[in-house]
């Protein structure tokens, strides 16, 4: 009676009920030779397993919300989706409705590390800033909604990711799933460099992408990325992120790949042409110099970054080379044409903005925001992520966003300086901070901060640092095989 009472138990399961039902409407669809059924069928089975898979496992539909985040753009360039940002944040918010779900039910979500993130403290105040910024008088609701992303994604990546990633297996899953994203984004851009464009790469070229990319310099690629400057500064960061990860790495297989993976994205990022991008690893080993907390980590650290520094600043070598030429011009501003429009640029916008001391309002700066209204800052290209926060939000709104960041990179140096005792933890942490301090500096010469896949990467990681010393204590990955039921299989 008892293996009866559990095989009912085990047959009324919710996935087998929803697996069950999927299968019924598949017969019906194929007797019936409706493809819309056939369609739904398959996608309303799925969508409700993830959703179920999701509540015993927040963790699950994080990751494949970090790697949707990732393909997001890419995905726009071949079908006719759009509003992505509306489902982006309604992936985000629906982790976070499951969080609060289970906290009342089973009063198992630990808030508390909230508490000690100054990010989360920081990213709240930023948030209701930018509400204030509808009070502007020169703001535009619409533009506000179409780019809330300024205001609100930070806030609700720092609470949902503080609270899900807080153990040593999801650090790592978010490394070997962060070079594998890298890797297929690094065979679309040889495809493009190798083979040539598809399709729609053509046709996006041929409605204007092909004014900033197909110019008399040379080529720039953009992979599946919005532009050729998110994609660069992007591989950047995963050069800087996965190399230092693989020097540090006790496994053997992640070491390898891990440091394949970096080589590759420093190849992809001069393959892009964006001048800005060199400046992600600069900035990264810069940084690393200081917390690798080794003399000799330092001094081959130091003797890197002066190679790099100096091939680009003061030699001529692979002149030749359509991208080491254009990366070169980085070090030499000044005599670059675009750099003086942009710098004449800067000197108009500072001008019109010296008595907007909360600037222009949210959405309101750039050619591209010129659908809401045409006015002074819609017409210039702001061409920079400092320079489009300062417009849309004045120097306030810049001083207060940035003092933010700054001070979650300076908080989470000390946090690995002095707090994290596990060496390969230490790594992989310093690793991913160098990478966003990389991005920060790069953002100066680069509108892509606020683009996807770059916030999330960028939040995510800050949440990782800032649980470090939960990861550097949790012992799971050697007791307690039920804690790793649904982690991924690495």
């Amino acid at each position: 009676m008892e293996f009866l009472r559990y095989q009912i138990n085990k047959m009324i399961n919710p996935v087998n009920i929803v697996l069950s039902g999927g299968l019924l409407l598949i017969i019906l669809s194929l007797l019936l030779g409706k493809p819309i059924v056939f369609i739904t069928a398959i996608g309303i089975p799925m969508a409700l397993i993830c959703l179920i898979v999701s509540f015993r496992k927040p963790v699950f539909l994080f990751y494949l919300t970090f790697i949707l985040n990732y393909y997001i753009i890419g995905i726009t360039r071949y079908t006719p989706l759009t509003g992505v940002s509306y489902l982006m944040d309604i992936l985000i918010i629906t982790i976070l409705f499951i969080l609060i779900i289970r906290s009342g039910i089973y009063n198992d979500i630990d808030w508390s590390g909230l508490k000690t993130n100054i990010l989360f403290t920081g990213m709240s105040v930023w948030m209701l800033y930018c509400f204030f910024e509808l009070l502007n008088p020169t703001a535009h609701f619409g533009a506000w909604i179409t780019n809330r992303g300024l205001a609100i994604n930070g806030f609700l990546i720092t609470v949902v990711t503080t609270v899900l990633l807080v153990k040593r297996s999801h650090l790592k899953n978010i490394l070997y799933i962060y070079s594998f994203l890298t890797l297929t984004a690094i065979i679309k851009v040889f495809i493009q460099r190798f083979i040539g464009w598809d399709e729609y790469e053509t046709i996006w070229l041929n409605s204007g992408g092909g004014i900033t990319h197909l110019i008399h310099s040379g080529i720039r690629y953009f992979s599946f990325f919005s532009d050729a400057g998110n994609f660069g500064s992007n591989m950047g960061c995963a050069g800087v992120i996965l190399g230092i990860s693989g020097f540090y790495s006790k496994n053997r297989y992640s070491k390898l790949l891990f440091i394949s993976v970096s080589l590759l994205s420093f190849y992809a990022m001069m393959l892009s042409g964006t001048r800005g991008a060199i400046f992600v690893p600069i900035g990264g080993m810069a940084l690393f110099i200081i917390l690798s907390r080794n003399i000799k980590l330092m001094a081959i650290s130091t003797l890197a970054f002066a190679m790099l520094f100096g091939f680009f600043a003061f030699t001529t070598i692979g002149e030749s080379n359509p991208q080491i030429r254009r990366m070169r011009t980085a070090f030499s501003p000044n005599e670059d044409a675009s750099y003086k429009v942009r710098k004449e640029n800067r000197k108009v916008l500072a001008e019109y903005l010296q008595y907007r001391p909360f600037g222009e309002g949210i959405g309101l700066a750039g050619v591209e925001n010129q659908k809401f209204s045409k006015r002074l800052t819609t017409i210039i290209p702001h061409d920079s992520t400092y320079v489009k926060i300062w417009v849309e939000t004045g120097i306030t709104g810049l001083i207060v966003y940035f003092g933010i960041l700054l001070s979650a990179i300076i908080y989470c140096s000390y946090l690995i300086l002095f707090k994290i005792k596990d060496n390969e933890i230490r790594g992989y942490l310093a690793a991913i901070l160098c990478g966003i301090a990389g991005l920060l500096l790069s953002a100066y010469g680069n509108a892509f901060w606020g683009q996807y896949p770059t916030s999330i990467i960028a939040f995510t990681g800050f949440a990782l640092i800032f649980n470090g010393k939960k990861i550097d204590a949790d012992k799971s990955e050697t007791s307690g095989k039920e804690d790793k039921k649904y982690e991924l299989p690495f």
